[in-house]
């Protein structure tokens, strides 16, 4: 199977998923956007995933807890490592196991 595409198909392509967008922007803009039942209907759609979905999401904030505390303290110290590494150095550690920091070592070579 040959998966070169020459210039001109890849220009073809680009130019119809252009058009497509363009098409779809339109339509948003001239028919969805002021169908006020229409936008009623997907509200209400979104309220009704909102509240069947209320357990799943517990459930995957209670699962990756951890995790997410760890990426806050990274985002919250990412100018000052040095400050994260002598405040938290068990986490510091765990930050670098998981790949969610550099360490400084890493950094200098």
């Amino acid at each position: 199977m040959n998966l070169e595409l020459h210039n001109d198909h890849i220009k073809s392509i680009l130019e119809s998923y252009k058009k497509k967008r363009q098409r779809e922007i339109l339509n948003y803009h001239t028919n969805i956007k002021n169908n006020h039942e229409l936008m009623e209907k997907r509200r209400e759609t979104a309220r009704q995933h909102y509240h069947n979905n209320k357990e799943k999401k517990k459930e995957y904030y209670e699962k990756n807890k951890e995790h997410i505390r760890l990426q806050r303290l990274a985002t919250y110290y990412k100018d000052d490592l040095s400050k994260l590494k002598t405040k938290y150095p068990m986490d510091y550690e765990v930050m670098v196991d998981l790949q969610i920091i550099q360490s400084s070592s890493d950094s200098q070579q």
